[in-house]
């Protein structure tokens, strides 16, 4: 039996199939030799293969093993996006112009706001104006501004991979960008960086459109769905937003202290919450500790989603990430 193969049969030894070492940790501390990420925490219904362990490279060239998770492109039931006339509701976004901004439902007070900003997106005939997106291509005519959706691809079929001895970094990841990858919901659902700003618009193009996001948080984007809010939370998130003609009904929701999902360094994510129902007070600039939770008992570094921020993902990561964090084919 190679090396390999030996340490492949020692993770899943140590952790009897679930991720979770027999050592032990002292509270506080963070032991990179732990195997963090629990497979048997996942709901494979949107999997297209068991998890598994494979050799892979981090980003500061280390070799090590990496959880390879394959999912659906497309593992929802999403939508509504862009509403067809003022007197229609879509999904949702996040307004950062001068009137009213903020999580905003996609609908007339929205809009007549973006028009009193000085951005065209509707119509003479009360239509909000509408483009699909083809990634590199802006809209044809851009004095205007646009409601954006994009196309699903069903037949991608989409692998991530996380570190499984996770390792803290020389210098944090910024989740700035819309391509950035936060990590993986429970469900296998993608959860990615900041939305592109609505008046810088993204990649350089003029700002003024929204590629709309649905009840859910998320949209398509070159085939395939991600969510930028963490979705099995993104009601309550509503409520406090004092939004009531918006909600996710594909993604089951849950208490605000229970585990969301990995990211894509190996760190476990939380909601807004401790296991005791107290918000956290030590959060580092990621809006991430070490202390115990429900599945970690005896204390590890773990994400919190931001309380006061309706985008609620980390802003940064803290640990090693895989080279290649995702396989597209």
């Amino acid at each position: 039996m190679n090396n390999f193969y030996k340490l492949l049969s020692i993770v899943f030894i140590s952790s009897g199939l679930t991720g979770i070492s027999n050592a032990k940790p002292i509270a506080n501390t963070y032991t990179p030799q732990s195997v963090v990420l629990n497979p048997a925490y996942f709901n494979t219904e949107h999997f297209l293969k068991n998890i598994s362990l494979v050799k892979c490279t981090l980003e500061n060239n280390q070799e090590a093993l990496c959880f390879e998770l394959a999912v659906k492109s497309n593992p929802i039931k999403d939508g509504p996006y862009c509403p067809k006339t003022l007197n229609d509701i879509g999904g949702i976004y996040i307004y950062d112009g001068k009137t009213n901004p903020g999580l905003r439902v996609l609908k007339r007070d929205l809009f007549e706001d973006m028009e009193k900003d000085g951005y065209d997106i509707v119509d003479d005939q009360g239509n909000i104006r509408f483009a699909l997106a083809i990634p590199g291509q802006p809209p044809s005519n851009p004095e205007y501004a646009y409601c954006i959706e994009a196309e699903h691809d069903y037949n991608l079929k989409l692998t991530y991979y996380i570190p499984a001895y996770p390792s803290y970094a020389a210098e944090p990841t910024p989740m700035s960008s819309a391509s950035n990858i936060v990590g993986l919901s429970l469900i296998g659902l993608p959860i990615n960086g900041l939305p592109p700003s609505v008046v810088t618009g993204p990649d350089g193009q003029r700002g003024g459109s929204i590629p709309a996001l649905d009840p859910c948080g998320g949209h398509i984007n070159e085939g395939f769905y991600h969510s930028h809010i963490f979705p099995e939370t993104i009601n309550n998130i509503f409520i406090k937003n004092h939004i009531y003609d918006a909600q996710c009904q594909g993604v089951y929701q849950k208490f605000d202290s229970e585990l969301i999902g990995y990211a894509m360094d190996g760190f476990p994510i939380y909601g807004s919450f401790e296991f005791t129902g107290m918000p956290p007070t030590d959060l580092d600039e990621c809006n991430g500790h070490v202390s115990p939770t429900l599945h970690y008992p005896w204390g590890e570094y773990h994400y919190h989603a931001d309380i006061d921020s309706p985008v609620n993902i980390p802003t940064c990561l803290k640990g090693n990430l895989a080279k290649d964090q995702l396989v597209i084919e």
